[in-house]
């Protein structure tokens, strides 16, 4: 008798969108079978999820996907032949960009292959516990992580009514770029790195939502782009053209002006947000320090954090770029701002950094 894994596979449709109301289909992918079916009944036990496939190696999920689409894959790392990680990328695209939950041993709290994986395109990353599987915070920490991808996935499909707020291309001296970014961020940010054009030496912001023991490996992760310096932002450093600043995760990036220089301010509460760090108060002070002079860029997240600092951003007149619904994992904090009609332009990370180059280079003309 086929097992439960495989009667799913014999059901499974070929789908490319989860309309609303559709259950979400997962896909499990581990070389335990133990863990596969423990797994599996944490799943099933969650209202509105169904377990397409249970599978024990990449290899076998590459081919799965080849027929069959999901919306979520549990991935654990270590598995014979071909590891996790090294198979992400594929499974990215096989599955046409389904959500990516890592479920490994490796991923405790600021470990760097969580954030390898996040770089790779996981939209998150949970520690497998040695035992206790069935322990309440195991099953309630899944089960919280599933709710929010398949959120997050389905606003993807929402209506969109976009209206662009104003030209794309402001003729004001670039001055400062404040990033913002949730889940799916850390590659959006890295293709926008990669592809920003190495003239463009304004001092560059960026508040990525991650618990503060994985700031550290994030930071090293931006700096291995060998890119641009890049450094933890701690209070009082003035802003230095060329250079990246990234958000502690225990306190909020903001601005002062000191000595007649703007210097990074580090905020540690922001009542009107419930991020720590916040992108909110990262964008207004941009606003306020730089007026038009500045720029905002939203990526992928959940929430409408961000909302706020883009409106401060765009009421100035500084340009404000929104990544597109579909390189988003999440449309989110980008889709908040569009929604209200603050976005400048709304193109993938790398579009983002070609218009952020023309307007650096027109205003230098």
């Amino acid at each position: 008798m086929p097992g439960a894994g495989q009667q799913a596979t014999a059901r499974a449709g070929f789908h490319r969108a989860m309309p609303h109301g559709a259950q979400s289909r997962v896909l499990i992918v581990d070389d335990s079978l133990v863990t596969r079916s423990i797994i599996q009944r944490i799943v099933e036990s969650l209202s509105g999820f169904e377990v397409a496939a249970s599978v024990p190696s990449a290899e076998a999920a590459l081919d799965f996907l080849t027929q069959h689409g999901v919306d979520i894959i549990i991935l654990d790392i270590e598995m014979p032949n071909r590891d996790g990680l090294d198979a992400l990328p594929d499974l990215l695209q096989r599955s046409q960009q389904a959500c990516i939950l890592v479920l490994s041993s490796h991923c405790g709290d600021g470990a760097p292959a969580s954030i390898r994986a996040l770089a790779l395109g996981a939209s998150d990353t949970l520690s497998k516990p040695d035992r206790q599987f069935y322990s309440r915070e195991f099953v309630a920490a899944l089960h919280q992580r599933l709710q929010l991808l398949a959120d997050g996935r389905r606003s993807r499909h929402d209506p969109v009514p976009v209206v662009l707020a104003r030209p794309a291309l402001t003729l004001c001296p670039l001055q400062c770029i404040a990033i913002g970014s949730s889940t799916g961020g850390i590659p959006a940010i890295h293709q926008l790195l990669t592809a920003l054009d190495p003239r463009v030496d304004a001092p560059i912001l960026i508040t990525q939502h991650l618990p503060t023991d994985f700031m550290p490996h994030f930071v090293r992760h931006i700096d291995e782009l060998k890119l641009r310096p890049v450094s933890m932002a701690v209070q009082g450093a003035r802003l230095q053209r060329g250079h990246i600043y990234c958000a502690p995760g225990d306190a909020h990036l903001g601005l002062e002006r000191a000595d007649g220089q703007v210097r990074i301010n580090l905020l540690p509460d922001w009542p009107a947000s419930a991020y720590k760090p916040s992108v909110d108060p990262m964008m207004q002070a941009v606003a306020r320090w730089f007026g038009a002079s500045g720029a905002g860029v939203m990526l992928s997240g959940m929430g409408s954090d961000g909302l706020a600092g883009a409106r401060a951003l765009a009421e100035q007149g500084a340009p404000v770029y929104v990544q597109d619904i579909e390189t988003s994992t999440v449309w989110g904090m980008p889709g908040s701002v569009a929604r209200a009609g603050l976005a400048s332009v709304i193109l993938p990370p790398a579009g983002i950094a070609g218009f952020i180059a023309d307007c650096w280079l027109e205003s230098a003309t």
